[in-house]
């Protein structure tokens, strides 16, 4: 920790409140991990309370965090890579599954980063000029399309485009790159092969909300599409300003990422207003996954058929990325772009960590939302991860449950509490009755105020479902 450059740093660092987030990881990577000496002397430079600036620093789990630790993932497909901690930074998703075990050594992935991939994603990553269309012929081509937010809440486009544009100005435009649902990965691969395309899409967007202010709200450990986005950006041109996350799922919710882009803890937001009245410092705001804007351009081009980008991992011979249908199902993921089951397959998970646990009789349905309902699953944000049968259920289940325990922003007691007691309960540390699960469930479901206390019951009743062998867990 260089200590004797902190007064010279805090001199040239800015002072609003939306510089908070930035300003601590610029301390952490100049100087060294926060601590609460640091912040105090950052909340006196910016002149905040220093409670305030506590709170913040001790709500994202990387400010503490040397920059260049070791760094293990520890989600379900690492888990049953054999991932092991061992002292280093045990991380609950690094956003590599393609490439489990994952481990990192500061912002470097160990091995490197690589891409299995096909259809628009390598084609060539052009600077093309965004098409220039009126907004009505925009939206008309947006809602023909059926387009909806590849992000896992499968809002139409359209309509959340053009209730912004309902909104007096000024307006924002944000891209949602905080992708953090373990077995996903896909923006990652577009921001690391299409910059210029997720980029193209923005711009669109811009025009199309006569804005001229944007952002990318990026997840720290995306260090080489850190690296394509800034490359690009300068490129084309484009006045975007690139927010670095500091490890917390639950901002890749769309209010809680406000929350932090204005300088506070992440935790969402009631709503309504919703992001499209009052979105960042309180202006109506464009906020859309970046899959969803790599597709605009396409549409408006004429060269989009519908279909999605696809993160396959786990238990398969060639895990990668890769365009399909909307209605694929994981036997032709599976055989089809990712060479086959290494092993025999015990158990699917369609959509990441939130859309459900299914068995390999699901095999066959199709990944849509339609088909997934009837087995009580969804395809979120289509994160197919693959588990071996040698992979105990049970095992997958604490995994999985750990994961959302861990990255609760404990703002509403329900997920708080359930998300830990289930893990607990499938660790085997703590027995809950069926009633006992049920009752904290059901609260979770209706009392959550975001997604991750909403879903996270899903793997569990799912899996209690398809595996009704495996009650004994809850009685």
């Amino acid at each position: 920790m260089d200590v004797l450059q902190l007064p010279a740093l805090l001199e040239e660092l800015p002072k609003e409140r939306t510089q908070l987030l930035d300003n601590l990881g610029r301390i952490r990577r100049e100087i060294g991990p926060i601590t609460p000496e640091l912040s105090d002397a950052l909340a006196d430079a910016m002149d905040l309370r220093r409670g305030d600036v506590h709170e913040v620093a001790s709500f994202y789990s990387y400010l503490g965090v040397p920059v260049d630790a070791r760094r293990v993932c520890t989600g379900p497909v690492c888990d049953c890579m054999g991932a092991q901690a061992d002292g280093a930074v045990a991380v609950p998703c690094l956003g590599h599954c393609d490439l489990a075990p994952v481990t990192m050594e500061g912002d470097d992935v160990t091995g490197g980063v690589r891409h299995r991939a096909n259809g628009f994603l390598l084609e060539p990553d052009e600077l093309r000029p965004a098409p220039d269309l009126p907004p009505e012929d925009v939206l008309t081509r947006l809602e023909s399309s059926g387009l909806t937010g590849m992000g896992g809440a499968a809002f139409p486009t359209w309509r959340k485009w053009e209730a912004v544009r309902a909104e007096p100005g000024p307006r924002v435009v944000i891209v949602n790159a905080d992708e953090g649902e373990p077995g996903t990965f896909k923006d990652r691969y577009l921001m690391e092969l299409r910059p210029q395309l997720v980029l193209e899409g923005l711009e669109i967007a811009m025009r199309f909300c006569e804005t001229e202010e944007a952002y990318v709200y990026l997840r720290e450990e995306y260090a080489t599409a850190r690296t394509t986005l800034q490359e690009a950006i300068a490129a084309r041109g484009l006045p975007v300003e690139i927010v670095v996350g500091a490890g917390s799922y639950v901002c890749g919710e769309e209010t809680a990422m406000l929350e932090s882009m204005e300088g506070r803890r992440g935790m969402p937001r009631l709503r309504p207003p919703y992001p499209a009245q009052a979105g960042y410092l309180g202006r109506p705001t464009l906020i859309n996954n970046v899959e969803t804007l790599a597709h605009v351009p396409r549409i408006l081009r004429g060269e989009w058929t519908p279909g999605r980008l696809w993160s396959v991992s786990g238990a398969v011979r060639e895990p990668g990325c890769f365009e399909a249908p909307l209605d694929v199902t994981a036997r032709r993921l599976i055989d089809d772009h990712a060479g086959g089951a290494t092993e025999e397959i015990g158990a699917i998970v369609p959509g990441g960590a939130a859309s459900g646990i299914l068995p390999p009789a699901a095999l066959d349905v199709a990944l849509t939302a339609e088909a997934l309902r009837e087995w009580g699953a969804a395809p979120g944000s289509a994160g197919l991860q693959v588990f071996p049968a040698s992979y105990p259920l049970q095992r997958l289940l604490s995994e999985t449950m750990r994961f959302f325990a861990e990255e609760s922003c404990q703002k509403c007691t329900p997920c708080r509490i359930g998300t830990r007691a289930l893990h607990h309960h499938f660790a085997g540390s703590l027995e809950l009755t069926q009633a006992k699960m049920d009752e904290w469930m059901d609260a979770m479901e209706k009392t959550s105020i975001c997604g991750l206390g909403q879903a996270a019951p899903l793997p569990v009743r799912t899996a209690l479902r398809h595996w009704p062998e495996e009650a004994r867990w809850s009685s």
